[in-house]
């Protein structure tokens, strides 16, 4: 046993304020060693590296995890952020094979003390173990808590459908937006029912969103609640109303073919736009029958008019990725 080892395991057992205190000073002194000598100090753990003191705990955890896992969490309650950082990697190391390890992650999470990028990177990385820890963080005071839990729940479809309805109508937008990521991978009824009403949420990022959740779930169902809001207020919910219907298809014809002659120029547009995408502009090009490409030229204006005759001219046709592919062949 080297002298760091013995400094870690006789403080564990001393106490908590004292293994505190001897843990940032082998913190400390691992910063130090490795801005002077990086190479000499550093432990290789898959494409990372890490202090020998984070080794140290690591190997306690292995031998001794009563005591590694009291004095790793009274880490992550540490005013230091170095010691919180530690005692995160440590756990992150050790939860591969001790469940109290995913207790601690989760508790890491649920102080967000630590980045919660990287905590709920490491929960993310060990599912489905994790699962059943994270539900009850959905109701969590903290925003940013619920918001990433309930991101993580997309990997636990049975948890999702029972625990992230509900958190549709929380009350910040960013958990809201959270919960139709996450019920794309539900795509259950109940999914697009909770879709379809937060189209007319107050905020551009859940109605964006709440396009791409619907459009995922059920395109036929979604395509005609779509199409108001390719003339949205918001760029972003424009444009992922634009893109939701296009994965629609043939569905999302229907739907916006009649507002080719709307009142609206920005509903005109997007209509023209998503008739482009799909490819019927293109097929309809050289075989107007009935004036289709002429009610799309009209919507859609100058410039995709323009677009339009490039392609003809490159023989280059958008739809199933037709233009992109001939462009990436040239």
């Amino acid at each position: 046993m080297d002298g760091r080892t013995g400094l870690v395991v006789v403080c564990a057992v001393a106490g908590g304020a004292w293994a505190l205190l001897v843990l940032a000073l082998l913190v400390g002194r691992a910063r130090h060693r490795r801005r002077t000598r990086p190479l000499a100090i550093v432990t290789e753990v898959g494409e990372w590296k890490q202090p020998p003191a984070v080794t140290e705990l690591v190997e306690l955890g292995d031998s001794d995890g009563r005591t590694a896992e009291s004095l790793l969490y009274e880490s992550l309650r540490s005013e230091i952020p170095e010691l919180r950082t530690a005692g995160v990697t440590a756990l992150a190391s050790l939860a591969d094979r001790h469940d109290w390890a995913i207790d601690g992650l989760v508790e890491a999470l649920a102080e967000a003390s630590e980045n919660p990028v990287r905590v709920a990177g490491e929960l993310d990385r060990l599912a489905p173990r994790p699962g059943p820890r994270l539900a009850p963080l959905v109701a969590h005071p903290n925003p940013v808590v619920r918001a990433y839990a309930v991101r993580l729940l997309s990997r636990y479809p049975a948890l999702a459908e029972q625990h992230i309805p509900a958190c549709t109508s929380d009350p910040s937008p960013n958990v809201r937006g959270a919960a139709l990521e996450t019920l794309r991978a539900v795509g259950s009824a109940a999914a697009l029912r909770h879709a379809l009403r937060l189209l007319e949420d107050p905020h551009p990022q859940v109605r964006a969103q709440a396009c791409r959740t619907a459009a995922a779930v059920s395109g036929r169902a979604s395509a005609t609640y779509l199409v108001p809001l390719l003339a949205d207020t918001s760029w972003w919910v424009r444009d992922a109303a634009r893109e939701a219907l296009v994965t629609a298809g043939d569905h999302a014809t229907l739907a916006v073919e009649p507002v080719l002659e709307s009142g609206d120029q920005a509903l005109r547009s997007g209509a023209a736009l998503v008739l482009q995408d799909i490819g019927h502009l293109d097929a309809l090009v050289g075989d107007d029958e009935g004036g289709r490409l002429e009610r799309i030229y009209g919507a859609g204006g100058r410039r995709l008019r323009g677009a339009a005759a490039e392609r003809a001219r490159r023989g280059l046709v958008l739809g199933d990725g037709g233009a992109l592919e001939a462009e990436a062949a040239s």
